[in-house]
């Protein structure tokens, strides 16, 4: 992460995927579109990082990281946070996750990307313990309190997404530079196959890189990172990348750890953007309404996003 060289080439490359993709961003008609009330970022204060989210009914549960470490070059993470809304503007901390109650134990603060999903009536947070493994937590309502539920780490790798299907199976996605996945079994803290490298077909620019998170639309498989995705006929591959869903705003940037859902109908896109990579690793969270053209292509509308916020960050 912190190869000086390795992250100027990968910007680089980023650059020129995003000159590419604004041809075809640009033929995307917003003013079709009634332009939602969201509130951006989604909390005023900084530290807010890969958001997850949970909707039940019509609440909307924001799980992320916290991040503490201002003018730190690194990742001072300590606890994870759980926010309510029902209706994308107020937001209210209703939870805290904290490592003392897993693996990790207490005041470890490599509290990484995690992921959570509803099963068996109980609410499952698959957590990184930085790049070391990723645990499962378990709790009887999704406010909390979460506790370990396996003892040991499910896949020695981090920033894991959990994907159920139309047939109710679930599958747990993760890796970084190659992606891999994996179904499991109900109980959802076993595998219940070996995991299988997922093959991208990288014809358009497409981050070698961590932040995955996979969903499901009309029958096809979106697998994303940051604002770009790739899509498939079949869960475990492979993916045609496909190109960028928006820019600015730090979504081209391959940092912009987030993921696709759905609230009262609509489809949305919340990922998060660092302020200034080059100080510290503080972020901010974003939400953007989500759509899709009649040939499967994502879009996100960002008007909703304050002008001061288009650039990527600071890098």
């Amino acid at each position: 992460m912190n190869n000086y060289k390795f992250e100027s080439r990968f910007f680089g490359f980023v650059f020129i995927a995003f000159l590419l993709s604004i041809c075809n961003l640009a033929s995307q008609n917003l003013d079709k579109h009634q332009l939602k009330n969201i509130k951006n970022p989604v909390i005023d204060e900084p530290g807010m990082s890969d958001p997850h989210v949970l909707v039940i009914k019509k609440t909307c549960y924001l799980f992320t990281g916290h991040d503490i470490g201002i003018g730190v070059p690194d990742w001072i993470m300590p606890d994870w946070r759980i926010y309510k809304s029902s209706d994308l503007k107020k937001w209210k901390q209703v939870g805290t996750i904290r490592p003392d109650d897993n693996l990790m134990g207490k005041g470890n603060t490599n509290c990484w990307a995690g992921d959570i999903v509803a099963r068996n009536g109980k609410y499952y947070w698959y957590y990184s313990n930085r790049k070391i493994g990723t645990g499962v937590m378990v709790a009887k309502n999704p406010e909390g309190p979460y506790k370990e539920a396996l003892g040991k780490y499910i896949v020695d790798s981090f920033d894991p997404t959990i994907f159920v299907d139309d047939d109710n199976k679930p599958y747990i996605i993760y890796g970084e530079h190659t992606y891999k996945i994996a179904r499991l079994k109900d109980s959802m803290i076993e595998l219940d196959e070996e995991p299988n490298v997922i093959v991208i077909n990288k014809t358009k620019f497409f981050p070698s890189a961590d932040k995955n998170s996979l969903h499901k639309h009309n029958g096809v498989y979106y697998l994303c990172t940051s604002g770009y995705y790739a899509t498939s006929k079949n869960i475990y591959g492979p993916y045609e990348t496909q190109g960028l869903v928006g820019k600015g705003y730090g979504i081209e940037t391959g940092y912009a750890h987030g993921e696709f859902f759905v609230w009262k109908g609509d489809w949305y896109h919340t990922w998060c953007r660092y302020q200034n990579r080059s100080i510290d690793r503080m972020r901010d969270c974003f939400i953007a309404p989500t759509y899709f053209d009649e040939n499967g292509n994502m879009y996100d509308d960002l008007r909703n996003i304050n002008e001061k916020y288009k650039g990527p960050g600071t890098y």
